[in-house]
């Protein structure tokens, strides 16, 4: 009796050889209706590219020698025209120099760290986990070459990094604009 079950369960090569016909049929139709659909919407699936790094370049160097470019050009206009609302008197453009060279060096490493192993954090936090860590740098920086004397006081550094970055970005957004303006022209 359980002979006659499994002779009844078991299949036999040509059942088996429709049903796999049946389902390339339906691979089919599923292929053209994609197809279909890709031709109704015109063609590829439109792809959303968020850069929250400002990445200039894919080569590394020449991303960083932009970047320390821009950073140098921030705050050197931010020191020149407003320093008296942040820093003491005491600076000197060298040594203004050498902490935004530092601090460009700090802000590529972290940056590529943190979307590395925190991309979670940095999609979270909307980019803002950025300002924080610029602060500490500045605070740091402050404390340990300068003795608290780069900065006025101690709310001074938050207001120097919220200008600067707020600078930067509007020097990165023109900076942008006119390697667009460019690509359009060369095409």
């Amino acid at each position: 009796m359980s002979e006659k079950n499994n002779n009844k369960d078991k299949k036999t090569n040509e059942e088996i050889r429709k049903e796999i016909e049946e389902l390339e049929k339906l691979i089919e139709k599923v292929k053209e209706q994609n197809k279909k659909n890709k031709n109704n919407m015109g063609g590829r699936n439109p792809i959303i590219k968020i850069n929250l790094a400002s990445v200039y370049s894919r080569s590394r160097l020449i991303n960083f020698i932009i970047s320390l470019l821009v950073n140098l050009i921030t705050a050197l206009v931010l020191v020149k025209l407003i320093g008296h609302l942040f820093v003491t008197g005491l600076t000197n453009d060298v040594y203004l120099i050498l902490v935004i060279f530092g601090f460009t060096l700090f802000e590529e490493l972290y940056k590529k760290y943190m979307f590395k192993k925190h991309m979670q954090i940095v999609i979270f936090s909307v980019g803002t986990i950025f300002i924080l860590i610029n602060m500490i740098y500045f605070y740091s920086i402050d404390f340990l070459f300068f003795g608290f004397g780069l900065f006025i006081s101690s709310y001074h550094h938050i207001l120097f990094v919220l200008v600067f970055m707020f600078l930067r970005f509007g020097i990165k957004h023109i900076y942008k604009q006119i390697e667009l303006y460019i690509n359009k022209k060369k095409r």
